[in-house]
């Protein structure tokens, strides 16, 4: 049954309390001087988005940003930034956004298990979003209109 005074639910038989289970994951923007990298997925999403992923056991949210852009665009980033949070029910998520930069200016070589595409973009040329109301998207603007 539903808890009167927390968020949780009570086990009628021994009254342990269950609480929501979160799984944390990260976004980031990823910087080069003026420019920032997008992705697209390979399917689902067809826009474009920031790198995310979700941390894993033991995992610190600066490590799973340094693992993650290595992962999908075999890329090093430095000067981990915090910019912002958001909770994402789709996947009992919650999304904790970062800016990082970029260490070596290499040629991205795109992991294709879950990207179709990775692209630098200076401010003038980002897509634009007509439903801007994830962190995400936030996160692009703020870049656009040189916040970050």
């Amino acid at each position: 049954m539903q808890d009167t005074v927390e968020r949780a639910l009570v086990c009628k038989n021994c009254n342990k309390k269950i609480y929501p289970e979160i799984s944390p994951a990260i976004i980031v923007a990823v910087t080069n001087g003026d420019k920032l990298l997008l992705t697209k997925f390979l399917s689902g999403y067809e826009k474009y988005a920031l790198l995310s992923g979700y941390v894993e056991i033991g995992e610190t949210l600066e490590d799973t940003i340094k693992r993650e852009v290595f992962e999908e665009v075999d890329l090093s980033v430095h000067n981990i930034r915090y910019y912002g949070s958001q909770p994402w029910a789709f996947s009992h998520s919650l999304l904790v956004g970062f800016v990082a930069e970029l260490n070596e200016d290499l040629t991205i070589n795109l992991e294709t298990d879950e990207l179709s595409k990775a692209q630098w973009f200076s401010r003038d040329t980002l897509p634009h979003d007509d439903m801007p109301v994830s962190l995400t998207w936030n996160m692009i603007e703020a870049f656009r209109n040189n916040e970050i």
